[in-house]
């Protein structure tokens, strides 16, 4: 249809003129105005016809016809003849716009002049079909005055005439601007070309308006159909042909409507990509409808303020490259400063994070992989909060392989701070162990528990602003019983002929800085056999993120994982960080330990000999028969024999307490607990025996012991707090009989501990001088 439309403008307008083009299509609509003015005349006067109003019918056809001339004629149907029109500005408009010429060559001036007339033309043919219609409406009139027609009939002709005009004029507008716009964009190109900038001018009639008018004309048409039938007058003929015309009104002007808003939008679009592709972006839009109008003078300006960025992009460029190359220039220094932080941070931590061990029969090596790595000075190196320490220190005469695995929390140069301070401090432990006669002198328990409040103690200054979690211990190197404690830190690793398991304990210890009660502090003990392995390792080891296909984060959560990776590699660490590599990529520092106790020396069971054996069973029926002193000399005899064995060492020991011969007892237990310092049972005894034998100092020793290894031993609190009070330390006594009421039991023995001391507080006061 827009084809057969744009062929039809364009033959009138070579032939004729570019206004009588627009007056053609414009005249469509005084035709479809006398047809409705009919229609609706005839609806609502009976008997309106020719024969009995031949006067009417005469003049009406005749203004009608001469409105159409006069229309035509002013417009320039007679341009071809050398009359432009009735109005000056649209003879200038057909002289301007002559046939198959081009107005590339035309004056700005003579350009924006025609180019106003058009904008305005809708407008003015508008006002011109309102003139003419009503020059028509006045013909009839007069004609019913001089010809004594009923005047009644001539106001219902005026609301016939009122509905005519509304479609003559709005059909002439919208038919104009229509017609128009295709000129008005050729000649706002022209100027656009020429940097000239166009009048931004609309029309009277929006989109909304427009919009409106089809609303009213489809609405109008059925007002003007009902009332046609309800009166009867109307026949299927007359029906038919009202419908059809009406129909071709309406798909007409909404087809004009629709196909000028589609241009529109689709010069809109192309101006936007020429703008998008480095283009002028000019947008000489079809429409005169007042939003679209507003909507060009927007764009206009955005596409103004492109241009300028577009002739100042260069400088802006370097502007900005400058400003960016400061600002590179400026994180790069920070950087360089940052690194320089982090290198001479971990310059600091190496030389506390050693291993130091000189023992032969326990070898320890780590490996630590921290997450955050940078260059300094054209070298790699790395940071984070993980730490290994080992080292041979002795006690009591024994060597001992402290070690120790910590995890401190927060990332990069926040978890080093903490690794510094941790590492700073346990050396100065060492030292200090390796240094003072009166700490070689503790008892691998009561050192174990004297570093960990020393640390603790550190930590909790911060105010829980720096954690650690850590396992801690230390390993007899000729016994290999291990002594440690574990706080918040993944479960150690015993890897033993072939398979992993973890060492898990029921420690309430919390990580270092965090608030905590001397009754969880417990020291857990383990004894190495030949050829076992232990494992120590920081969370990272469990913090995998697996490789997926998906976008989605997928991390490990399996604890038990890792020792399946302890399994596969053998014990050996690079082999299992390289399995641990295998299922994924790290997320956090890593850190492995690796204990290794007597890995080539496969000592044999010591067998009791058959003498020996003998005797054992000898002595075990003379005790049931209460005969002590053959039981006795019968035990030693076995000793002397085979002096090696703990079962016979045990029950010899055993035997000497039962027979109250204390001081012998102290002795066999001196040299018993030394060899077998895993013994709690007998640790306990010792500490029974040695307060028998007056030995107060190594009885409490051995009763710290074990409330270190055991804390809930309610009878072995009892008998601390009984020393205690012999040797007249009532604070000590009272804390460790606050111990005993965290434990449930029969109070009996309590309560005549309470009384002692309260006895024991009458006699200090009562001894005070007043």
């Amino acid at each position: 249809m827009s084809q057969i439309f744009d062929q039809i403008f364009k033959f009138l307008h070579r032939t004729i003129s570019y206004s009588f083009a627009i007056v053609f299509f414009s005249l469509q609509g005084a035709f479809f105005g006398a047809f409705y003015a009919y229609f609706f005349g005839s609806a609502l006067i009976p008997n309106f016809t020719i024969d009995n109003h031949p006067e009417v019918v005469n003049v009406f056809v005749f203004a009608t016809l001469l409105a159409a001339v006069g229309h035509s004629i002013e417009f320039g149907i007679l341009t071809p003849l050398g009359y432009g029109g009735f109005r000056s500005d649209v003879r200038k408009l057909n002289l301007f716009l002559k046939r198959n010429e081009t107005i590339r060559h035309k004056d700005i001036l003579e350009l924006e002049n025609n180019l106003n007339t058009l904008i305005h033309l809708p407008k003015e043919n508008m006002y011109a079909a309102i003139r003419y219609a009503l020059m028509i409406f006045l013909s009839v009139s007069l004609t019913y005055i001089v010809f004594s027609y009923p005047l009644y009939e001539l106001l219902l002709i005026f609301i016939g005439w009122l509905s005519a005009v509304f479609v003559y004029g709005g059909f002439s507008y919208i038919i104009s601007d229509y017609a128009t716009g295709s000129k008005r964009v050729e000649i706002k190109k022209i100027l656009a070309y020429r940097d000239v900038t166009v009048h931004k001018n609309f029309g009277i009639l929006s989109l909304k308006g427009k919009f409106i008018f089809l609303l009213i004309l489809i609405l109008l048409s059925l007002s003007v159909l009902s009332v046609f039938i309800s009166f009867g007058n109307a026949s299927l003929l007359k029906i038919t042909a009202f419908i059809t015309m009406t129909f071709i009104e309406a798909v007409i002007l909404i087809y004009m409507f629709f196909q000028s808003i589609n241009r529109t939008l689709e010069q809109i679009n192309e101006s936007a990509n020429s703008l998008a592709s480095g283009g002028s972006g000019a947008l000489p839009i079809l429409s005169i409808d007042k939003e679209f109008i507003l909507f060009a003078k927007n764009f206009e300006k955005a596409t103004r303020e492109v241009g300028k960025i577009r002739e100042n992009l260069q400088e802006l460029v370097e502007a900005k490259t400058s400003e960016l190359r400061n600002s590179l220039e400026t994180v790069e220094t920070l950087k360089k400063q940052q690194d320089g932080d982090y290198f001479l941070t971990s310059l600091l931590i190496k030389p506390l994070s050693l291993n130091k061990t000189i023992g032969s029969h326990v070898k320890t090596d780590f490996l630590i992989k921290q997450k955050k790595t940078f260059l300094f000075h054209g070298r790699e190196n790395e940071i984070g909060g993980d730490i290994c320490i080992t080292r041979t220190i002795t006690l009591r005469g024994k060597d001992y392989t402290f070690f120790l695995n910590a995890d401190a929390m927060g990332k990069s140069l926040q978890g080093a701070g903490g690794v510094l301070v941790l590492g700073a401090a346990v050396q100065s432990i060492l030292e200090r162990s390796n240094a003072v006669e009166a700490v070689k002198l503790l008892y691998a328990e009561r050192w174990i528990k004297n570093a960990y409040q020393e640390l603790h103690h550190i930590f909790e200054s911060f105010d829980c602003s720096m954690l650690v979690s850590m396992v801690m211990g230390l390993i007899d190197d000729e016994t290999g019983l291990m002594y440690y404690l574990n706080a918040e830190h993944p479960w150690s690793v015993l890897y033993r002929k072939g398979t992993a398991e973890f060492i898990k304990n029921n420690s309430e210890l919390r990580k270092l800085g965090t608030p905590f009660s001397e009754k969880s502090l417990e020291i857990s003990t383990l004894q190495l056999l030949p050829g076992d392995i232990l494992i120590l390792g920081s969370d990272g080891r469990d913090d995998i993120e697996f490789v997926t296909e998906t976008t989605a984060r997928k991390i490990n959560h399996d604890e038990e994982l890792f020792l399946r990776h302890v399994e596969r590699g053998n014990g050996d660490l690079k082999n299992i960080y390289q399995s641990i590599l295998t299922m994924g990529e790290l997320t956090d520092d890593l850190s492995l330990m690796r204990i290794g106790f007597k890995e080539n020396s496969h000592q044999p069971p010591r067998a009791i000999r058959k003498e020996s054996y003998e005797l054992m069973r000898k002595a075990k029926n003379q005790i049931k028969a209460e005969s002590l002193e053959e039981a006795k000399t019968s035990l030693l005899e076995a000793n002397r024999i085979n002096p090696e064995n703990r079962e016979i060492k045990r029950a010899l020991i055993r035997l000497l307490v039962r027979m109250k011969d204390y001081q012998l007892a102290a002795e066999k237990l001196n040299t018993y607990i030394e060899e077998f310092p895993g013994d709690t049972d007998l640790i306990y005894l010792a500490s029974f025996t040695y307060k028998q034998t007056k030995e107060y100092g190594k009885a409490i020793d051995m009763g710290e012991r074990i409330r270190l290894r055991n804390p809930g031993h309610l009878s072995n609190l009892i008998q601390l707090v009984q020393l205690y009070l012999i040797i007249g330390n009532l604070p000590k006594a009272e804390k460790t009989l606050h111990l005993t009421s965290l434990i449930p039991t029969d109070t009996k023995r309590i309560d005549s501990l309470k009384s002692q001391i309260a006895s024991f507080k009458e006699k200090i006061v009562a001894e005070i001088p007043s």
